[in-house]
């Protein structure tokens, strides 16, 4: 049996239930049985519809330490050998007391070097490095859990223009970038013949408040909670993104585009994208909201130009080859 602790809310971004159910799949395709451990019931939702055994600690996600107890009793119970943990609040003294009775893997991108347990997973796109500790650590893009529908991908057939623009902010778009970007869009004349393609997680405030404002706008496509992020990344031509997991997800469909930061987690790695020139990087949008959308029109106007285009979307399928699930997944075991 294989544990998986994670949780999802309106601080935490979906991208890390969205891996780590990733990973469960390659597991079960291993013929391992999977748990996922959750602080309270948001992942439901998310684990609805699969087969996977949900354990739910009620407990506070902020206060990992406080459910020790139970966690190690769920881990005798169930008989689990291996646990893969993907949370950020981790605690010296939490990952310490789990790594004595289970093997610990550790997605790491906080760099905190897993606070002593056996396996550390940092995905980024330029890892630090891992020098001078125990555990093993397994770096850089062919460690991205993507799923399934973003493997084996053909090449990207490049339209002339920018014609269908894919927004997203993750799962809750806790400052409201959807709603914000959206308003101002719509109001610019010169970007009339660029529709929208806007995606929104099932923890946004202000989902309903979209959908009733924009169903039957010809010029936009809403979805909640899409399991056809790939298909639509395909037909679209450019992107505008949080940073987080979907930053990948468009090297895997070859899709350019820009990025902003609502998180200081996701700074450093939408950074570096911007520095290995794949995705723009267009600021902070918690400490400058204007400037960021402003930075994102600019972005749109010089990638226009198809040579552009064209040129990104072989460098960015060179990035992720969608089978790091399964390389994390036997690692795991």
């Amino acid at each position: 049996m294989i544990g998986i602790r994670v949780d999802v809310n309106n601080e935490i971004a979906t991208g890390h239930i969205m891996r780590t159910m990733a990973v469960a799949r390659r597991l079960q395709d291993m013929g391992q049985s999977v748990v996922f451990v959750c602080a309270d019931e948001n992942a439901l939702p998310y684990l609805k519809g699969s087969n996977f055994r949900v354990h739910i600690l009620n407990s506070d996600w902020k206060k990992l330490d406080e459910e020790l107890p139970c966690l190690i009793e769920l881990l005798v119970q169930y008989g689990i050998k291996s646990l893969l943990i993907d949370s950020y609040q981790v605690t010296p003294n939490y990952m310490r007391a789990l790594s004595k009775i289970v093997k610990v893997t550790y997605f790491d991108e906080m760099y905190i070097k897993g606070y002593g347990c056996q396996q550390v997973i940092n995905g980024v796109l330029d890892p630090p490095k891992y020098d001078n500790i125990n555990q093993k650590a397994f770096t850089g893009p062919d460690f991205v859990a993507l799923r399934e529908e973003f493997s084996n991908l053909p090449g990207r057939v490049v339209n002339d223009r920018i014609k269908s623009l894919l927004v997203t902010s993750g799962g809750s778009d806790y400052y409201h970038f959807c709603k914000t970007f959206l308003e101002d869009f719509l109001k610019q004349e010169w970007l009339n013949e660029i529709s929208i393609v806007l995606i929104v997680g099932g923890l946004c405030d202000d989902k309903e408040e979209l959908i009733q404002k924009y169903t039957g706008n010809s010029r936009i496509s809403l979805f909640v909670n899409t399991d056809k992020m790939s298909e639509l990344m395909e037909k679209a031509d450019y992107a505008v993104t949080a940073g987080g997991t979907t930053l990948y997800e468009l090297c895997a469909t070859g899709l350019p585009g820009s990025s902003y930061v609502v998180g200081d987690n996701q700074e450093r790695i939408v950074k570096s994208f911007d520095d290995y020139g794949l995705i723009r990087y267009a600021g902070d949008f918690r400490k400058d909201p204007r400037g960021v959308i402003n930075q994102i029109y600019n972005d749109i106007s010089l990638s226009q130009e198809y040579g552009l285009r064209s040129e990104l979307a072989n460098k960015l399928q060179k990035v992720v080859d969608g089978r790091g699930a399964q390389r994390i997944a036997e690692i795991i075991v």
